[in-house]
C-alpha cells in the first residue's frame, strides 16, 4: 500500500484555508496507490503570497523507490478571489495528483494511470 503524504505550508493564518486543505488531506488518507506521492502543499496567504500561478511544481519521480515528490502552489490570489473554497482546493489538488499519476505512468509502464485516476474520482463528486 502506497499513500499520499502532505506536508503543508500556509502562507497566512486562514482558519478557512487551514480547515479545507485539512480535510482533502484527511479524505486522501488511505488512497491506495500504487506510488508513493509526497507533496509539499503551499497554499498563499498573508504573509506568503506566491505569485506564481497555481499548480504543480518541481515533480520528481523514483522508479526505483516507487515515489514521486512535488509541490503543488496554491496562488494567493486563487484562493482569496474562490467562490467555493473548498470545492478550489479539492480540484486544484485532484489537477496536480493526476498529472503526477500520468508523469509516473510515462516513466512506469507497469503504471495504470486510469486506474489510479479512477481512485482520485470521488474529490470530484462532492
Amino acid at each position: 500500500m502506497s499513500a499520499i503524504v502532505f506536508r503543508t505550508v500556509f502562507g497566512g493564518p486562514d482558519p478557512d484555508v487551514v480547515g479545507a486543505a485539512t480535510a482533502v488531506k484527511q479524505e486522501l488518507r488511505d488512497v491506495d496507490l500504487v506510488y508513493e506521492l509526497d507533496i509539499l502543499l503551499h497554499v498563499g496567504g498573508v504573509i506568503s503570497s506566491i505569485e506564481d500561478p497555481t499548480g504543480l511544481y518541481a515533480p520528481r519521480v523514483s522508479v526505483a523507490q516507487r515515489r514521486m515528490t512535488a509541490q503543488i502552489r496554491v496562488n494567493r490570489a486563487d484562493v482569496l478571489d474562490a467562490p467555493d473554497l473548498s470545492g478550489f482546493l479539492r480540484q486544484t489538488i485532484r489537477v496536480a495528483l493526476q498529472q503526477m499519476i500520468e508523469r509516473i505512468a510515462a516513466r512506469d509502464r507497469t503504471v495504470d494511470a486510469d486506474a489510479e485516476i479512477r481512485k482520485l474520482a470521488f474529490l470530484v463528486q462532492r
